[in-house]
């Protein structure tokens, strides 16, 4: 019997992207899939969207704690033996699942499968490639190259390490994936293009850049003894040369001012824990 798969979408005023995802779920030629839309009560065209589909798949509309709350609300209510999320503005392309599918069944002790990935603009057109890489705990601490609209996992490995952690907003992938490391799970790329990343300035990631690189910090730190270097001198990067605001940027004119602030960072961050 064919493997049930769950994917969850947690959406919130998205309605402009909505339905492409979805129609990207619904045209998958995979038999056998369990779709949830967990939309925070939004308040765009989505609800009417959702509604136009009838009971094709499960959603709601209400508010929530925010994306990573949605994506567990969906987790919960998913009966999937495969388990997935999927951003209301990206998408799985043709065959996705199937490829999935196929690759667990052959390997039955992978408890995490990665692709690679598109990334695509508002229009969808396609704007490169995203850096997936193969698996490797200390290269995920360098960077996080497992793209999240690509990654899907199976249901005993959520129910060893337990749901996506509420108190993280941007980085909650990024966590979950190290967490299945830390519990001894299997984690494999395969060679397939599974999903595109929509990237463009309103995306979270785009938008509250700074936010994202402490949270990067702050999840490393919990799963290893430190954060890389890479993940210092990207933070302070940021702060010196991208964002427009801050006494970091004053530094500017310095040679290599993100490299020393990000040693000294990294440094302080060492003695402060030996302490």
């Amino acid at each position: 019997m064919l493997p049930l798969v769950s994917i969850v979408t947690p959406s919130y005023n998205q309605g402009r992207f909505l339905k492409r995802t979805i129609d990207s779920v619904l045209n998958q030629d995979y038999p056998h899939i369990e779709y949830l839309v967990i939309d925070g009560g939004s308040t765009d065209e989505s609800v009417s969207i959702l509604r136009q589909y009838g009971e094709q798949f499960f959603w709601r509309s209400e508010r929530d704690g925010g994306q990573s709350e949605a994506i567990n609300i969906g987790l919960c209510e998913a009966h999937g033996d495969i388990l997935a999320y999927l951003n209301s503005d990206d998408v799985l392309l043709p065959g996705a699942i199937a490829t999935v599918v196929e690759h667990f069944r052959t390997h039955p002790k992978w408890d995490l499968v990665y692709g690679n990935a598109h990334l695509i603009d508002e229009a969808d057109r396609v704007l490169g490639n995203y850096p997936t890489a193969p698996y490797a705990f200390d290269r995920l601490l360098q960077d996080c190259y497992i793209c999240q609209p690509a990654a899907f996992w199976r249901r005993g490995i959520t129910d060893r390490i337990e749901l996506f952690d509420e108190s993280l907003h941007y980085a909650m992938d990024y966590d979950y994936w190290l967490r299945i490391d830390r519990a001894g799970g299997t984690l494999a790329q395969v060679p397939e293009f599974l999903a595109c990343s929509r990237s463009y300035a309103e995306t979270k990631t785009q938008s509250a850049r700074l936010e994202v690189y402490r949270e990067i910090l702050g999840v490393s730190r919990r799963h290893a003894d430190d954060a890389s270097f890479s993940q210092y001198y990207a933070y302070w990067h940021h702060r010196c040369h991208e964002r427009p605001a801050g006494w970091p940027r004053l530094l500017r004119w310095l040679p290599e001012c993100h490299w020393w602030l990000a040693y000294l960072h990294r440094r302080a961050y060492r003695l402060n824990v030996r302490a």
